[in-house]
């Protein structure tokens, strides 16, 4: 596994106490501008690129972390082991943000993407990805990621203000010459985060919020509980320092949760794997060759937490269409999406592997177990 931000480590074991929340928040925060123009500010920021090795360890080490919290079988490396292919989804434990650890804000978070006080409250809102056919193959060379803020919105009335952040990212492998141009490109994903004002204590709380009721029964449906180790690991392979998902008293006294709040990427992480398992499965029972993921887009409606179950649904509309959401405890409505899935015969030529890299194969012992074998 890769080394991480030392302040993922740093927030565990010395989390700030609440008599310096006040002080961090003025020392420690990226310049606000003024609403009118946040968003010509905001989108004319120039982001570097991210470069990484998509390298198979990283995907090993979330395959091993989610393991235990999926239906038995759901192994995305292995059934992506002839193809050899980066799992759907899991391009989400790469790219780490490249933040040195003192410009962090005082929630754990970059500043990149912040529009700045007095919205200092994130929240991943939703998003969308569309998948190019054979993806990524998985063997370690060097990927990239264009980011970019190409939207800004403000909604709400004065003083309660909530601004959208639309971050579109383009993923890519360079071509035989090094360069990255459109051809190379495996993946677009827009990530839509939502910033808001500081909690007030005299405002609602996650639980008093109405519970949307899901408006079909799912044809599949598996049941979880998110662990706080399983969201302690999701932030080291994600590099996310952020304080929801790893101290429990901030998220009570300063954000206003009852507990550890799941990482929006995750659920969406138990939502493909869930889908493509599932889908796989009903193909080979139907005797038909399953199709591979094209393109998701969903948004996220209420908490989840740490040590409460949840419910992961599909509901499939025809061959290539699916419902898929995500229950809370209490039945409602947590997440909500939509999934289109291809052949895989609509697939552009398959990227041909350097010689000597080294790829996953399927190991003939145990099961779920895999092994590294070399390209000739």
């Amino acid at each position: 596994m890769r080394l991480v931000l030392s302040s993922i480590t740093r927030l565990r074991h010395n989390p700030i106490k609440p008599s310096q929340w006040t002080t961090a928040l003025a020392l420690g925060r990226r310049p606000s501008s003024s609403l009118s123009d946040l968003e010509t500010e905001m989108t004319s920021r120039e982001l570097s690129p991210l470069l990484d090795t998509n390298d198979p360890h990283q995907a090993f080490s979330l395959s091993n972390a989610l393991s235990d919290f999926l239906p038995k079988g759901s192994n995305l490396l292995d059934q992506d082991a002839e193809s050899h292919s980066m799992p759907r989804g899991y391009h989400l434990v790469y790219f780490p943000p490249e933040t040195a650890q003192d410009p962090l804000l005082p929630d754990g978070t970059d500043p990149l993407h912040s529009p700045g006080e007095p919205f200092t409250r994130r929240m991943w809102a939703g998003g969308d990805i569309t998948f190019r056919a054979h993806g990524c193959r998985l063997f370690p060379g060097e990927i990239r990621c264009q980011e970019s803020i190409t939207d800004v919105n403000i909604k709400g009335n004065e003083g309660a203000e909530k601004v959208f952040v639309n971050i579109r990212r383009e993923l890519a492998y360079p071509l035989e010459d090094q360069s990255y141009t459109p051809k190379g490109k495996f993946l677009i994903e827009n990530r839509r985060l939502v910033f808001m004002r500081a909690h007030q204590s005299n405002q609602a709380s996650a639980a008093q919020r109405a519970i949307l009721k899901p408006p079909h029964k799912p044809t599949f449906s598996h049941k979880l509980i998110p662990t706080a180790e399983l969201l302690s690991t999701f932030s080291d392979l994600t590099s996310n320092g952020h304080r929801i998902h790893l101290d429990k008293q901030y998220c009570q006294e300063v954000e206003g949760h009852r507990n550890l709040l799941v990482h929006g990427p995750l659920s969406l992480v138990l939502m493909l794997q869930t889908l493509q398992f599932h889908h796989k499965a009903q193909a080979e029972r139907d005797g038909k060759k399953p199709y591979t993921l094209k393109h998701v887009e969903y948004k996220n409606l209420a908490p989840l937490y740490a040590e409460e179950e949840m419910k992961v649904c599909l509901r499939q509309k025809n061959p290539h269409d699916y419902e898929i959401w995500i229950e809370g405890p209490d039945g409602g409505l947590a997440v909500k999406g939509t999934a289109t899935m291809m052949l895989r015969k609509e697939t552009e030529p398959e990227q041909q592997l350097p010689r000597g890299y080294y790829y996953p194969a399927p190991h003939p012992g145990p099961e779920n177990s895999t092994i590294f074998t070399t390209a000739e």
